[in-house]
């Protein structure tokens, strides 16, 4: 009783605990490298320290307060303002005293370095999620590279299999003088080579694997499968789906509003600062005079620089940076364009030899029973039979390819568009913070200030 009960508690252990074979859809497996690959995080820390260096700016709005003294030794030699006693004599001497000051106008140079970084921050944001996207592409090719590799497999196996089933054939003609002994050596020539074709896809598959670890973070999982996505009904309208969701040129156009700021940020040199000043010092043993004395001040201090040199050629040189930040974004349009052409394209082609395949293998397999009921019947011969099975098997090995490419051009059409990730199940939020703090900026520049940037994990 006692060894029938150890045997039943065995059972339900090994029940909880042996593990069911794992399955991981490409939604899933695209989710993980978004939220694991280190290229994805270095890309997200530099956004993210973009982000702090505008909250420092923060001081500048705020009050600067120094405390500043001195203690030492002093002689002074003024016999027409001190007296005898005091002139020319070394003496000890000590101040301290507090200063307050804050800015009331500055030529609008904190404002437009407010937006500068603004538009630096936003321009990071979509840097990151334009790399979330080529990421979550890169994520469904390694994907669905190993599910090619583990079809193909199959093929290569299939393929030997129908080799070995012609070889026992042959085997039983040779036998009974029906077929020459060539015929025999010729099937396992045959056989060697189908094995070869197999031993490269293994190799084929090993790599796959190992690009899917390096991409996804974790090996493949015993369960996998090809799946697409739906695609827009034309190019044009995937043109303009690209032009107006792509990260890339949204980077560009906040290129160009921080070049813009930092042109207005280099004009508020021109234009005059006020101070708004406040403090109080105290003094001992200061300039020969013996004592003590306090002095106590509020006001406006003004500093305008009229004239320097090589502000022409400031300008000149800001201007250029924007010339040049408004070529890059035409650049990026163009960019976009012709990816949104050539997915649309390999997509389109893909898809048109992916049916003419279909039918070719429907064909083939057809050809290929036909061939084995007349070799059979010493209607054709053995090299014959051979050439069918190799045709078919081409096609079945184009076919499982183009299946695989099918299915990753529609998600490289979805990632031309700038809708790869979103379709995964991976929104914006997810990836980063609102790009907005251009706009929060315009409206009142000290509102970007108000946010919560969280520790990286």
């Amino acid at each position: 009783m006692k060894r029938l009960a150890e045997i039943l508690l065995l059972f339900v252990f090994s029940f909880i605990y042996v593990p069911i074979a794992s399955a991981e859809t490409i939604k899933q497996a695209v989710q993980f490298a978004l939220t694991s690959n280190p290229a994805l995080k270095a890309t997200e820390a530099e956004m993210r320290t973009s982000a702090f260096e505008l909250m420092e700016l923060r001081s500048e709005y705020l009050p600067k307060v120094e405390i500043f003294g001195e203690a030492g030794w002093q002689r002074v030699d003024d016999p027409a303002f001190l007296s005898p006693a005091d002139n020319n004599n070394i003496e000890d001497r000590a101040q301290i005293g507090i200063n307050a000051s804050v800015v009331i106008f500055d030529g609008y140079r904190r404002s437009n370095l407010v937006y500068a970084n603004a538009a630096r921050v936003d321009g990071n944001i979509f840097r990151l999620l334009d790399a979330s996207e080529t990421m979550a592409l890169n994520a469904a090719e390694a994907y669905i590279d190993v599910v090619r590799h583990r079809a193909l497999i199959q093929v290569a196996k299939r393929n030997i299999a129908s080799h070995r089933r012609i070889a026992r054939q042959v085997r039983d003609l040779v036998g009974s003088g029906r077929l020459p002994n060539s015929d025999a050596l010729t099937i396992e020539d045959r056989i060697s080579f189908a094995e070869l074709a197999l031993a490269d896809v293994q190799r084929g598959l090993r790599d796959a694997n190992a690009r899917y670890k390096r991409v996804i973070g974790r090996a493949p999982a015993a369960k996998m499968h090809l799946q697409r996505a739906s695609v827009p009904r034309s190019l044009d309208e995937l043109t303009q789906q690209s032009i107006q969701n792509s990260y890339r040129v949204k980077y560009a156009q906040a290129q160009i509003d921080q070049s813009q700021f930092q042109a207005e940020v280099d004009l508020s040199d021109a234009r005059p600062k006020l101070t708004l000043n406040a403090g109080v010092t105290r003094d001992i043993n200061r300039n020969g005079l013996r004592g003590t004395r306090t002095d106590e001040y509020v006001g406006v201090g003004l500093r305008w620089t009229l004239y320097q040199g090589g502000r022409k050629a400031q300008h000149n040189a800001n201007a250029q940076r924007t010339q040049k930040a408004l070529s890059e974004r035409a650049v990026a349009v163009r960019e976009v364009v012709e990816l949104a052409a050539l997915s649309w394209n390999n997509y389109r082609s893909t898809a048109e030899r992916n049916a003419m395949l279909r039918q070719q293998l429907r064909i083939n397999g057809l050809i290929v029973e036909v061939y084995g009921d007349e070799f059979a019947a010493a209607k054709r011969t053995l090299l014959d039979l051979l050439e069918v099975e190799r045709a078919r098997f081409n096609v079945e090995f184009q076919k499982v390819s183009s299946d695989a490419g099918l299915a990753f051009g529609t998600y490289r059409v979805l990632a031309a568009g700038s809708v790869l990730a979103r379709h995964f199940g991976v929104k914006s939020s997810d990836i980063t913070i609102e790009p907005n703090f251009q706009a929060r900026a315009r409206n009142r520049p000290t509102q970007v200030f108000n946010v919560n940037i969280e520790p990286l994990k």
